[in-house]
């Protein structure tokens, strides 16, 4: 054992395995439709490690499972249920913290981990896969072996995900920058995805958490995520009894804003809907000192707050983080473009 950062002993030979759901802890019924079966899949990934020949197949797992769901209905309440499960973990245990988590929702629960885990100066790799630990061709196993060692083989104190795409390869991914999987694809990608070193063995440097974190006592705002599409139309939007809202932009970091104000497929028509119903108005991701077409500019001579380089899923998170700690206005537009956790995104 080696001394923790607080000067007692971490327990080097145990993983806390945290399961809440989704496929990797699912099963194929008789109808072929998949259903949460996470006690049967734990002792099923846990088994095909043992067998796996990894180095570390003898290491000890902690179990637990504050939350047993579909990853797509997940919501705000589970979250923190999961939060304070995570909030009593005593780090001295464990070497790292494994999470069991679905697909569908997979890059919002890694940016909110991202934000809040630093105080425990723990590893945290949240697996998924794309088809159930019993299914032939499953990513399920090569994924949690990957995971195992990498937090065996001491990668530093962050929260990633980790999983492998139809290339074959597995990928560690900052839980700051995970982007959802897109339609069509079982596929994950972010803005410095690499590829893990030896399969056999799987290792990677990471990088350590910039920060303490913030864990909230609980995440309780109301906070409305929308995207821009042809044909939008705020008027139709009810915000009342919403603190925050946060537009995302098209790839260019733009968003229409032809007819000001009087027209409802312009974002300034939102903007004086945002104001009367006293809601802060966020545009993301949006740098104000390096869009390249006027409109952006318009948009933010609106009054909308811009967020700087973060991911969509990060803005959200990092926009309900900030409302449930009460911050509004200025206040809170300072704490979206302060960084955290290394959670911009630094384009080269």
């Amino acid at each position: 054992m080696a001394p923790s950062p607080t000067g007692s002993v971490k327990n080097m030979d145990k993983i806390l395995l945290i399961l809440t759901g989704g496929t990797i802890c699912s099963a194929v019924k008789e109808d072929g439709k998949r259903a949460v079966d996470s006690e049967n899949a734990k002792y099923k990934i846990i088994d095909n490690f043992r067998k796996s020949g990894s180095p570390f197949s003898k290491i000890d797992f902690e179990t637990k499972m504050p939350i047993d769901t579909l990853s797509e209905n997940m919501t705000v309440d589970k979250w923190n249920i999961l939060l304070n499960e995570l909030r009593g973990i005593n780090s001295d245990d464990y070497k790292g913290i494994i999470i069991l988590h679905g697909t569908d929702t997979l890059a919002y629960t890694a940016c909110l981990l991202s934000l809040v885990m630093g105080k425990k100066g723990l590893p945290v790799c949240l697996v998924s896969s794309h088809s159930p630990v019993e299914c032939e061709g499953t990513n399920a196993n090569v994924n949690f072996r990957a995971a195992v060692e990498l937090i065996m083989n001491g990668i530093k104190p962050n929260v990633y995900a980790v999983y492998q795409n139809s290339d074959g390869k597995i990928y560690v991914h900052f839980g700051a920058h995970l982007l959802q999987c897109a339609s069509f694809s079982n596929d994950f990608y972010s803005a410095d995805m690499t590829a893990v070193k030896n399969t056999d063995n799987a290792s990677f440097a990471g990088i350590e958490f910039e920060t303490d974190g913030i864990f909230p006592d609980k995440l309780d705002a109301r906070v409305m995520m929308l995207s821009p599409y042809v044909g939008i139309d705020y008027e139709c939007l009810n915000i009342d009894n919403i603190d925050a809202v946060v537009h995302t932009t098209y790839h260019s970091q733009t968003v229409c804003t032809e007819g000001g104000k009087s027209f409802t497929g312009s974002v300034l028509c939102l903007a004086e809907k945002s104001r009367s119903a006293g809601a802060d108005l966020f545009l993301a991701p949006c740098n104000p000192e390096t869009y390249a077409y006027e409109t952006t500019g318009t948009a933010l001579e609106g009054g909308i707050y811009p967020v700087a380089d973060l991911t969509p899923e990060m803005a959200y998170i990092k926009l309900l983080l900030g409302c449930s700690l009460s911050k509004r206005g200025a206040e809170l537009a300072e704490f979206m473009n302060n960084s955290i956790n290394s959670e911009k995104i630094c384009n080269k």
